[in-house]
């Protein structure tokens, strides 16, 4: 994360350290001149923050109790947080080892 990205997520959740930030091949129109640029996943001890930033910014924040059906999609190669309404974006590009990654952390194997 740079600067600017790392002022965003701290401003929202303090100094609490993502359990995982993971950079999606999602771009979210920021104001930037030529290209949108690309979003974060990060998933904290309870919620799972999305964010990019440059001339604007987009967060949004979704509890990881209300990502209870997220997936990943292999025909777009999109992790797809559900059952989440309202939020500007819900589809994130990226490979299926990271998607991986965040689906153990978003729901964690019950029984354990």
């Amino acid at each position: 994360m740079n600067k600017l990205e790392k002022h965003l997520l701290h401003s929202v959740v303090g100094e609490v350290e993502p359990n995982l930030a993971v950079r999606s091949r999602t771009r979210i129109d920021t104001g930037r001149w030529w290209w949108p640029t690309r979003s974060w996943l990060c998933v904290m001890p309870d919620e799972l923050v999305m964010l990019t930033v440059s001339r604007r910014r987009y967060l949004e924040r979704v509890p990881l109790s209300d990502c209870a059906d997220t997936y990943y999609c292999h025909a777009t190669g999109s992790l797809v947080i559900e059952p989440v309404e309202g939020l500007k974006c819900n589809r994130f590009k990226m490979a299926p080892l990271q998607a991986l990654e965040v689906l153990k952390m978003v729901k964690p194997e019950s029984g354990h």
